[in-house]
């Protein structure tokens, strides 16, 4: 029988089906992955699961990354203290949960860094002195989050990181603003070296407890225990969110580093 033709019996009657060679040779669809988008992961600001630049400087012994790495993002806290950790808080200040956070830090004693966005520094102006009232060091989260600010001229980096740090300041006029940090860690060079041209550390980090994706505040603590090493810089989020599991965690996290004999730093500029 020639090529493309298929008797087909049915009950007793031959049915004659014909295969275009479209239909003979088509493999069945296979099923796409899921794949999560940046503009999936903002629900709430809050930042596309990203991990800090790839190494490329010297390394510190015992640490999973170097201190600074090719582009001049800061990773590790740097200083002479080996065991040493900087809590960091990103895309606050929140009208909740940065004060509860403020509580748990001032009666630990611990200082920390702040890493502001501009829109809610705004509309938080009294959050943005509580915070620089407890001693700690912030650092300029752009205005508005904006996870491809890389990819904008160094004009529009300019304008967006002066107006962040604007609005910090008309908060705060003492404010100790040294670092910047890129919404998803998505530093590049261009990008850190206008912030450096501002005054601005480029500052990453080494631990991401990822807890902006509401693990669980035991799992939130228990990537911090794991994960810790010598400088380390860890993630952490005060706003952009519902951060109740972050705040529940943090105690944990305090007192757990500090049994294992960690003191709490700002990282070096």
């Amino acid at each position: 029988m020639a090529d493309g033709w298929r008797p087909l019996a049915l009950g007793g009657i031959v049915l004659v089906v014909i295969l275009t060679p479209a239909f003979r040779d088509a493999e069945p669809a296979e099923a796409e992955e899921p794949s999560i988008t940046p503009a999936a992961a903002e629900q709430e600001n809050e930042p596309a699961p990203t991990d800090p630049p790839a190494a490329s400087q010297t390394a510190v012994e015992g640490a999973p990354v170097p201190e600074v790495d090719g582009s001049g993002t800061r990773l590790l806290a740097g200083g002479d203290g080996a065991m040493a950790v900087a809590l960091t808080f990103d895309d606050g200040p929140h009208p909740e949960h940065t004060e509860q956070v403020l509580a748990v830090l001032r009666d630990r004693q611990v200082v920390a860094t702040f890493c502001l966005v501009g829109g809610p520094a705004r509309s938080n102006p009294d959050l943005v002195k509580a915070i620089v009232a407890d001693g700690h060091v912030l650092c300029n989260h752009t205005v508005d989050h904006d996870m491809g600010l890389r990819h904008k001229s160094d004009g529009e980096i300019t304008s967006d990181l002066e107006d962040t740090q604007a609005a910090i300041l008309a908060a705060a006029p003492d404010a100790d603003i040294r670092f910047f940090r890129a919404p998803g860690g998505n530093f590049a060079t261009n990008l850190n070296s206008t912030a450096a041209a501002l005054g601005f550390t480029p500052l990453g980090w080494s631990i991401d407890t990822r807890d902006w994706q509401k693990p669980g505040a035991a799992a939130i603590r228990d990537t911090v225990l794991t994960q810790i090493h010598p400088g380390a810089v860890v993630l952490l989020h005060d706003g952009g969110g519902d951060r109740s599991q972050t705040v529940s965690a943090l105690p944990e996290i305090i007192d757990g580093l500090a049994e294992l004999g960690y003191s709490f730093v700002v990282p070096s500029t």
